[in-house]
């Protein structure tokens, strides 16, 4: 939700993160709940893992370049959580940066589609898809129809011709004209329709915090503050603005889609978070991908705290920015709680506030969600 820096500070941040150099490719996910999931160990080893509810004996893993082109075929590996597995036994790919997808069959002949969640863009330390998710009727939700990130404005040649092939038709982009006239979204292909949905919550001040950073007066309590109050304004204050959202996710043929801010954190979260309950997915869950967006910015946090002092000629501490840098359960659950309260459920905000109608919400299910 932030808005992007002024330009003295965006100079900075650039020469920072030129200095301070880290692999983003090399990731370990948080634990995950009823799913199972894919480590980035190296740049040629991956780890699958999953819970013992979901399988209790021997696991054969497959792979393929979408969900539905996994080599049933050919196995890679079989055993018991977790399972490594090198690239000289993948399949052979002409684009060393293509994402696979694994298809794991249990010992009882069910089936489950895994994916590393975030997309390898050399760019974008935030862009990542929201399937494989279960929902509480014991769906999951599809991968590769609806992603979310940060702005686009980072991404290189290389990151827009791999997400052309994604062939995404939609792009939500919740960021001011302010906003994207700084940092304009560039076209993934020529039929990617960019849909402009202004979420611009008031007091957000970024020439005001970055003059508070220089002259040392942050305030780490009015800064959490004012995140509470951005989120407790989302589902009142912008319930038009998800109305449109909704609209569109409910038409397969809009997707793929992807949903974006500008560090893919704030607006992005809440909309990824409601989208994410109205196909049921349960809470927990979502909360999880929520706060997953503090896993693929750790670079990110780290460079602007090392940057904060330099900046500040040592009058400002990098944890008073910290409410501004992180995704927090509680700001999340100041926009449920807002919900609660003024509708008495999900539902009911989604039928009163958005106008999402039974069909809508058996259309979204069909268009986000299978049965594994």
């Amino acid at each position: 939700m932030p808005r992007r820096p002024a330009s003295a500070f965006a100079v900075l941040l650039l020469a920072a993160a030129a200095c301070f150099t880290v692999d983003d490719r090399i990731t370990v996910q948080p634990d995950a709940a009823v799913r199972p999931v894919v480590d980035r160990l190296g740049p040629e080893r991956v780890r699958l893992r999953w819970p013992p509810p979901l399988a209790q004996g021997p696991v054969t893993v497959y792979a393929g370049l979408s969900p539905g082109a996994i080599d049933y075929s050919r196995p890679l590996a079989q055993g018991t959580t977790p399972i490594e597995i090198d690239s000289d036994v993948l399949p052979e790919i002409e684009d060393e940066r293509a994402r696979l997808y694994y298809g794991l069959v249990t010992s009882d002949d069910r089936t489950f589609v895994t994916a590393e969640r975030r997309l390898p863009l050399e760019g974008p330390d935030n862009f990542r898809d929201l399937g494989g998710y279960q929902t509480a009727d014991g769906h999951f939700t599809r991968w590769g129809k609806l992603y979310r990130s940060g702005e686009h404005a980072s991404l290189t040649g290389a990151d827009i011709r791999y997400l052309s092939r994604l062939g995404i038709q939609l792009v939500c982009d919740f960021r001011s004209t302010r906003e994207r006239k700084t940092a304009p979204d560039l076209p993934f292909d020529a039929y990617t329709e960019n849909l402009h949905i202004d979420v611009d919550p008031e007091g957000v001040q970024p020439d005001a915090i970055q003059e508070q950073i220089r002259r040392g007066r942050l305030d780490r309590k009015a800064l959490e503050e004012m995140m509470l109050a951005a989120y407790r304004s989302f589902p009142g204050e912008y319930a038009a603005e998800w109305a449109i959202l909704f609209r569109r996710l409910s038409r397969p043929g809009d997707l793929p889609a992807v949903v974006h801010c500008t560090a893919g954190k704030d607006r992005t979260g809440f909309a990824s978070a409601l989208v994410l309950r109205a196909v049921g997915v349960p809470e927990d869950t979502v909360f999880e991908d929520y706060l997953l967006t503090n896993h693929y910015r750790a670079r990110h946090t780290r460079i602007i705290s090392r940057l904060i002092p330099v900046y500040s000629l040592w009058r400002s501490d990098p944890e008073d920015l910290l409410p501004l840098l992180e995704a927090r359960e509680e700001y999340l659950r100041a926009s449920f709680d807002e919900i609660e309260k003024g509708w008495g459920s999900v539902d009911g905000y989604l039928r009163d506030a958005l106008g999402v109608t039974q069909d809508m919400r058996a259309a979204l299910r069909r268009n986000l969600t299978k049965r594994p």
